[in-house]
C-alpha cells in the first residue's frame, strides 16, 4: 500500500496557478483595510485596532469571492453557519475536497479550536502518513478539508495546510510553501519518475472520494 502524499493532493486540488491569484488578492485586502483605518478617524480607538484582523478577515473574503464570482478560480462555493448562529464562513468546494480561509500569527500554528472545523477535518484521515498512530482506519468518510491560511495583523505569508485530525497533538499533516515568497516556475506536464506513485495514490483516493460521494448522495458540502 503506498502512502497517499498530502502534498500531492493538495497540488492536485489547488495547484499552482489558481495559488498565483491569492498573494494579489490578499495585498488588495490589506491594503484597503490600511487605507480605511488611516482615513477613517472612527477606527483610531483602541478597540477598532484590536479588532482590525477582523476587518482583514472580512476584506479577505470579499477578496477571494470575488475571484469565485469572475470564474478565475473556476470552483462553487458558499457561506456556510457556524454550528452556533454568531454569523458565516466562506466555504470552497475544489474538486475533491473542501477549503476555508483562516488567519494566523505564525504559519506553524494551528486554527483555535471551532466545531466546524473540528469535524471537517477528520475526514483528513486518508491523508495521514502509514506510520502515523491513529485509531480509525484511512478510509473515506468524507471530503478532505484544506485551510488557506494568511497573516493575522501583518500579510508575512499565505499557504495552505492540511490539519491533522488531531490537530492540538499533531498539528499539520502537511503546509505548501509560502506563497508570498514562492518562485512562480513551469510545472513539467509529466511528474518524474520517483512521484508517479504518489500520483496515483492521489488519483485513487480521489476515484474513492467520488465513490463516497455518489453512495452517500452528498455534494461533500454537508458531510461533517
Amino acid at each position: 500500500m503506498h502512502a497517499v502524499s498530502a502534498k500531492h493532493f493538495v497540488d492536485s486540488e489547488f495547484g499552482h496557478v489558481h495559488r498565483a491569484l491569492v498573494p494579489g488578492a490578499l495585498k488588495s485586502a490589506y491594503d484597503a483595510v490600511e487605507a480605511l483605518y488611516k482615513e477613517e478617524p472612527l477606527f483610531d480607538v483602541m478597540t477598532a485596532k484590536i479588532g482590525k484582523g477582523h476587518v482583514i478577515a472580512w476584506a479577505v473574503d470579499r477578496q477571494i469571492e470575488r475571484l469565485l464570482i469572475a470564474g478565475r478560480l473556476p470552483f462553487d462555493y458558499r457561506w456556510v453557519s457556524f454550528e452556533r448562529p454568531t454569523g458565516k464562513f466562506l466555504q470552497i468546494r475544489l474538486p475533491s475536497s473542501t477549503m476555508s480561509i483562516n488567519q494566523l500569527p505564525q504559519p506553524t500554528d494551528i486554527p483555535r479550536d471551532a466545531n466546524f472545523r473540528t469535524n471537517r477535518v477528520l475526514n483528513n484521515n486518508p491523508l495521514l502518513p502509514l506510520n502515523a498512530e491513529i485509531i480509525d482506519e484511512r478510509r473515506v468518510a468524507g471530503l478532505p478539508h484544506l485551510i488557506l491560511a494568511h497573516g493575522y495583523q501583518e500579510l508575512s505569508f499565505a499557504q495552505i495546510g492540511v490539519l491533522h485530525p488531531s490537530a492540538r497533538k499533531f498539528g499539520w499533516i502537511y503546509r505548501t510553501p509560502n506563497f508570498l515568497a514562492a518562485i512562480r516556475a513551469i510545472e513539467p506536464e509529466t511528474p518524474p519518475a520517483e512521484e508517479a506513485a504518489d500520483v496515483e495514490a492521489v488519483v485513487t483516493l480521489k476515484d474513492e472520494i467520488a465513490r463516497w460521494l455518489r453512495d452517500n448522495s452528498d455534494d461533500g458540502r454537508n458531510n461533517g
